[in-house]
């Protein structure tokens, strides 16, 4: 069994990453080794994000960071909802502003410390006037999302599938408790999961099915014990008519 950072026969303790690589414990506690902190392989310590997270070569060189990027990938997820019958009012969510940001400014945002788990959240603003309320015209928002930056491509496409899913719920009056709210949200990663072929997607959906979370994890896990008996189509047909 050879150590994966000075490949010598490991004969003592050891640490072991979600792929099978091994490195000597000392390399650990001596912080020449850490965990990409996306798909958990073992990495060299460093600042690769220039905000104190280490990612992978594989990781980084899949980061998504532009404008046409995040063009694709929305267009990725939309399709993938329009299959099981998810659509919305802005057909292709054109007039949705998805900003890429730090995680000071997801921090800022979302006025709480930072924290590198914050990887997207959706701003909503209802647009409608005193007259139309009055009138009874349909509501009309305007949402926001911002995703974290240096994620790679299917971990902000899962998480952009996790905000828009949020964005569905609004439009359609759906509002439910956080624990469903956040599980359904979910789903929508698991979609994303399921449906990319990239090697690490296990990792990711691994996670997602044994996250601890009380809200995220537990959310999840009922979420996808209903569309285990029912089908994606009737899960989301439940929620639209109330009765999830």
């Amino acid at each position: 069994m050879k150590c994966l950072v000075c490949n010598s026969t490991i004969t003592g303790q050891y640490y072991q990453d979600y792929w099978g690589n091994k490195v000597c414990q000392s390399h650990i506690d001596n912080h020449e080794v850490t965990f990409c902190i996306s798909c958990g392989s073992f990495v060299r310590f460093s600042d690769s994000t220039g905000d104190g997270r280490s990612l992978c070569n594989s990781c980084m060189a899949s980061v998504i960071s532009d404008a046409e990027q995040v063009e694709k990938l929305k267009k990725y997820v939309l399709r993938k909802f329009m299959d099981i019958g998810v659509f919305f009012n802005d057909k292709f969510l054109d007039s949705v502003n998805i900003d890429i940001v730090s995680p000071q400014k997801m921090a800022e945002i979302r006025k709480q410390p930072v924290n590198f788990q914050n990887k997207g959240l959706t701003q909503t603003h209802s647009c409608n006037t005193l007259g139309g309320r009055f009138l009874g015209f349909k509501d009309k928002f305007k949402h926001h999302i911002y995703m974290l930056s240096y994620l790679p491509k299917i971990e902000f496409t899962a998480t952009l599938a996790h905000e828009i899913l949020h964005i569905w719920q609004i439009e359609n009056g759906i509002q439910l408790p956080p624990l469903k709210c956040e599980g359904l949200c979910n789903i929508g990663s698991y979609i994303i999961y399921e449906n990319m072929s990239a090697q690490k997607a296990s990792y990711y959906k691994k996670n997602l099915m044994e996250s601890p979370d009380p809200i995220y994890g537990d959310g999840f896990r009922l979420i996808y014990s209903i569309y285990e008996q029912s089908g994606l189509e009737e899960l989301f047909e439940m929620a639209k008519n109330y009765k999830l």
